[in-house]
């Protein structure tokens, strides 16, 4: 029996991020005091403080900082997509911006500095950003 995989809860602080995901892009959020950008989303900055925030679409390109392959899924829902790679990539829009996420197209570990775009998921009413290495 097929289990089901834990679908996103888009919140007021989230919700900008599956809308834009739904139409494949990627937002973070920008701040309008010290204008870094920083990701995952939250109420205030982590740089400086200011809530003044709003969603920015970035361009899904990026290299990977840091990558592991999981061969173990810690949740019967994710049985079935072991082994993945997941990533930790850097954004090209700032230094240090990064996103966790899976890459698709390689259950392989790839190496740090490998250069990725966005690939979106499309799950129904609902779509997943994930990462794809460069020209695969």
């Amino acid at each position: 029996m097929a289990i089901d995989r834990p679908r996103p809860l888009p919140d007021e602080v989230s919700a900008f991020y599956w809308e834009a995901a739904g139409k494949g892009a990627l937002a973070v959020l920008r701040c309008d005091e010290c204008r870094r950008m920083h990701h995952p989303p939250d109420l205030a900055c982590p740089h400086c403080g200011a809530t003044a925030l709003r969603p920015e679409t970035v361009s899904g390109r990026g290299t990977v900082f840091a990558a592991t392959v999981a061969r173990q899924a810690f949740d019967r829902a994710f049985v079935d997509a072991v082994p993945f790679t997941l990533a930790l990539v850097e954004l090209d829009e700032q230094p240090g911006l990064k996103v966790l996420t899976n890459l698709v197209g390689t259950t392989e570990l790839v190496a740090v500095g490998t250069p990725v775009e966005l690939a979106i998921e499309p799950h129904g009413d609902w779509s997943l950003p994930q990462f794809r290495v460069v020209g695969s």
